[in-house]
């Protein structure tokens, strides 16, 4: 079931809640934690308050931001695999496939100078049909305690890759002029992935230079390339690095001019690396990092082709 009620802080509202329960309110119980997309806008320091200062209140739930909706729509979504969405949700974002974040982690980036807050961004498809359920295919991004915007499904695979939960992966890359018979399309899915980030300060401030590798599994090919023909394989190899490269380099700039938060952890790292530099600069950072030059390397290798190298339904030919 799912209740609501309004108040002018979480008490008040908690108080209203219980009115309606034959049952103690316990939020040691509590999985998921969803922010309205509207609420998130205009800030969230009320509800943060009662999450940190209650001590039932464990730091083990999943933070999530709803996109295009209310917490209340999301909550009353169908979801068949679980009676209960809330749980369908939370087990979506114990899964490595997904971009899970704890209540513990929003509030750390959220207390630090160091990075931006940002969580996985929920919303419902296929409304008003027999099919209606949610999907979490986008995160969405905070300037301090307020929302600022969101990323896209591609910057999210780049965000998870370059946070470290690159698992199971996917990128399709064009290789070939899409034809009658083929799409021309190579898939392939990270076995490995990692990411290396150098920093230099040159007159005070921080310059930037990150690696992004990988070795990729080919997961299909709709082209006449036959990948156990080493040409071809490093063609398919270079068109990919260079489509990873400039999917990056988008997603930098839009993280950077349009919503200036610090979701990637640059300032952490310059904290790390450079403190004394750091604390020259720790209180402007937010103004800093828009500036900051990122310059983006991608390296991939092809290291399994699957049990097929030509495509299947390509003809033989004697």
């Amino acid at each position: 079931m799912v209740i609501s009620a309004s108040g002018r802080n979480s008490s008040e509202v908690t108080g209203k809640l219980q009115q309606q329960l034959s049952r103690a309110i316990y939020f040691g119980h509590r999985g998921v934690i969803i922010f309205g997309e509207q609420f998130a806008r205009h800030g969230i320091n009320q509800v943060v308050d009662t999450f940190t200062r209650f001590p039932e209140s464990r730091s083990n739930s999943y933070v999530l931001t709803t996109y295009g909706g209310t917490a209340k729509e999301i909550l009353n979504t169908p979801y068949q695999l679980e009676l209960i969405p809330g749980i369908g949700i939370n087990k979506i974002q114990s899964s490595k496939l997904s971009f899970p974040v704890k209540i513990d982690e929003f509030l750390n980036a959220l207390s630090s100078q160091d990075r931006s807050p940002v969580t996985a961004a929920i919303r419902v498809i296929h409304k008003d049909t027999d099919k209606e359920t949610f999907t979490i295919d986008r995160a969405a991004v905070y300037h301090r305690n307020q929302l600022s915007g969101y990323l896209s499904s591609d910057e999210l695979k780049l965000l998870r890759w370059w946070t470290g939960r690159g698992h199971h992966l996917r990128f399709t890359v064009q290789v070939e002029p899409e034809n009658e018979q083929y799409g021309g399309a190579v898939g392939v899915e990270l076995l490995q992935s990692g990411m290396k980030m150098h920093l230099v300060i040159k007159n005070g401030l921080p310059e930037v230079k990150v690696s992004l590798h990988a070795t990729v599994r080919v997961i299909d090919n709709d082209s006449k390339l036959d990948l156990s023909k080493v040409n071809h394989m490093k063609h398919v190899e270079t068109l990919l690095s260079k489509q990873i490269q400039s999917e990056a380099e988008s997603m930098l700039t839009h993280v950077q001019k349009v919503l200036q938060s610090d979701i990637l952890g640059i300032g952490e790292d310059v904290h790390i690396e450079y403190p004394y530099a750091w604390k020259k600069m720790k209180d402007e950072w937010l103004d800093i990092f828009p500036e900051v030059p990122v310059t983006v390397d991608a390296h991939i290798k092809i290291e399994r082709t699957g049990k097929t190298h030509s495509p299947a339904h390509k003809e033989k030919t004697d």
